[in-house]
């Protein structure tokens, strides 16, 4: 479970990085002393589970959770105990007060990990009809045609799916073997641990990488013998 923690005493994140370090499985991404700071970070990396600090002087840890349209999971992290009943108006996991003792860290840790099993369960389902899909993102359900995916990308439990239609792809919490079962295979194929192309999108293949209109694809070393072979025997219309 990959994570962040947001304090503006450098102090306190020194504690949560050595809480993280005593528990199995946490991997800890970064820590920031300006929440602005992290938001960088929650863009480009899929991190499940924040440790946020409340009464931070430029924004408080509210504030920040109601700047993001994506949240990750929350352990909220503080020194005031009156914050309490506000905190959960936000669906955060846990509230822990400073100082925060391991065996009460751990707990909101795996309350966060269940949490995360029961999303990634609900969230990771491929609902495939004739020529279209339904996929779960920023808590929407949301209609795409099969016609329009450019490729599909894996980002660890997180999908990017491309289209034609949008510059701006559709995450989704899935793994991309979801789609490489589900997709039809006449269509599209896997060609690299990370990436299943569209197969009529392909513009052209130069070595071991695929363009489709700006993107440039590698094909991974045990995806190029079965790739190729199909692209050299099929008829294309």
């Amino acid at each position: 479970m990959k994570c962040i923690a947001i304090d503006d005493e450098p102090i306190a994140l020194s504690i949560i990085e050595k809480l993280c370090s005593q528990v199995p499985g946490l991997e800890l991404a970064g820590t920031f002393v300006n929440p602005i700071e992290a938001m960088d970070v929650l863009q480009k990396e899929s991190i499940d589970l924040i440790f946020l600090d409340i009464r931070m002087p430029d924004m408080t840890g509210f504030q920040f959770l109601n700047s993001l349209t994506h949240k990750p999971l929350v352990i909220l992290t503080t020194a005031y105990s009156q914050y309490g009943a506000e905190s959960y108006e936000f669906d955060v996991v846990d509230y822990l007060l400073k100082p925060i003792a391991l065996d009460r860290f751990v707990k909101a840790v795996n309350k966060a990990k269940q949490q995360l099993e029961i999303k990634y369960k609900t969230l990771g389902e491929l609902n495939v009809q004739d020529n279209y899909i339904f996929v779960n993102s920023e808590y929407k359900l949301i209609k795409i045609n099969i016609a329009e995916i450019l490729f599909i990308e894996g980002l660890k439990d997180y999908i990017k799916i491309q289209l034609t239609t949008s510059e701006k792809p559709i995450l989704t919490i899935m793994r991309i073997k979801t789609f490489e079962e589900n997709l039809p295979s006449s269509d599209f194929i896997r060609v690299h641990r990370s990436f299943i192309v569209n197969i009529h999108k392909i513009d052209y293949i130069k070595k071991n990488r695929i363009t489709i209109g700006k993107h440039e694809i590698p094909v991974g070393e045990n995806y190029a013998e079965s790739f190729f072979k199909l692209i050299e025997g099929r008829n294309w219309k």
